[in-house]
């Protein structure tokens, strides 16, 4: 749960309380029962001297993680029982796994992947891949989809205004963009031997900083006050989640606490100048079987209320699960 009167008035009327359901527990069961063994480990150590450790992940299968359930996916969008959503764009999907959480819900979904090893464990997991790391410079920023998912990208590219730009060019006008992202904020770019910091900084407070004012609330306010709203978008949900990683030889269960944002386009505001360039963001991204997208009818998304009756998120450590808070390093 979010300690409420730290978060900004305004992000407090749409915070959204969320059940640990039983889709956050089947994942942490199966992590604590089944933690990857010191062979695979080492193996994956020795791949990344050659590759990003996504990569590594993807070409050994060892990249299962949780963020939302399909219920909880449901809830943040405001979906009724019997409706679908038409068209979703994933992008920065990994092998997928993530993403099969939120295909239930959808007709047809896209995703976008910029490693050849994660575009391939996307197919080989039936999901249809589109190997990018430019939104734009693949047509895919045409205002067509319904649904945007950006899910733990946004920290590790090296121009995240732009990501950010390229996600509202690619949502219908009244549809929305689901962004999740770690709190406090370190953003850091994988590749071969490790991570650097990005190209550009955003103004947020974080773990990397050394500001005093880096809790999970004062992230999010500045990640909303500073970046989000001045982007174009406004802010309908904001939900705290853990977002869990299979754990391994040294710890069966990873958690973090991930930030999730649903939303939509200002349409009386004009977004501020981006700083960086187009191109390239090195983003990964998801995508998903198409199925019979003539048969949906196109559904218009309504935003979460407030916080009124919900539950308390529970986070992963509790229940005896043993679990370990870390961060990627800056450099």
């Amino acid at each position: 749960d979010a300690r409420m009167h730290k978060l900004d008035p305004n992000l407090q009327k749409v915070f959204v309380r969320l059940d640990m359901d039983q889709g956050t527990h089947r994942f942490i069961a199966h992590s604590m029962g089944k933690p990857y063994n010191s062979w695979w480990c080492w193996l994956r150590g020795s791949l990344t001297r050659y590759m990003s450790r996504y990569s590594a992940d993807a070409v050994l299968n060892m990249s299962r993680m949780h963020v939302l359930s399909t219920y909880q996916w449901r809830t943040l969008l405001r979906l009724p029982l019997d409706d679908k959503i038409p068209t979703m764009l994933d992008v920065g999907a990994g092998d997928g796994f993530v993403t099969e959480s939120a295909a239930p819900l959808c007709t047809e979904i896209t995703a976008t992947e910029s490693s050849y090893a994660l575009s391939w464990r996307l197919w080989w997991r039936g999901f249809k891949s589109i190997r990018t790391g430019d939104l734009r410079g693949s047509g895919l920023c045409k205002n067509q989809y319904d649904v945007v998912a950006c899910l733990n990208v946004l920290d590790r590219v090296d121009h995240p205004r732009q990501l950010l730009h390229d996600l509202k060019a690619s949502v219908r006008p009244e549809g929305k963009v689901v962004l999740a992202i770690v709190m406090p904020f370190c953003p850091a770019v994988m590749g071969p031997g490790g991570s650097r910091p990005p190209a550009e900084r955003l103004p947020v407070p974080g773990c990397c900083d050394g500001s005093k004012n880096n809790s999970w609330e004062e992230s999010v306010n500045a990640m909303a006050s500073r970046v989000l709203i001045p982007a174009g978008f406004q802010v309908d949900a904001l939900a705290r989640v853990p977002y869990l990683s299979h754990g391994d030889n040294r710890r069966p269960l990873y958690s973090l606490d991930d930030a999730i944002f649903v939303l939509s386009i200002n349409h009386e505001q004009k977004p501020a100048n981006l700083t960086g360039t187009a191109g390239n963001n090195g983003t990964h991204s998801r995508v998903t079987a198409s199925t019979n997208a003539n048969a949906a009818k196109r559904v218009r998304l309504r935003a979460p209320r407030g916080a009124s009756g919900g539950q308390t998120d529970q986070k992963a450590g509790k229940n005896g699960a043993e679990t370990s808070v870390y961060c990627q390093p800056c450099d």
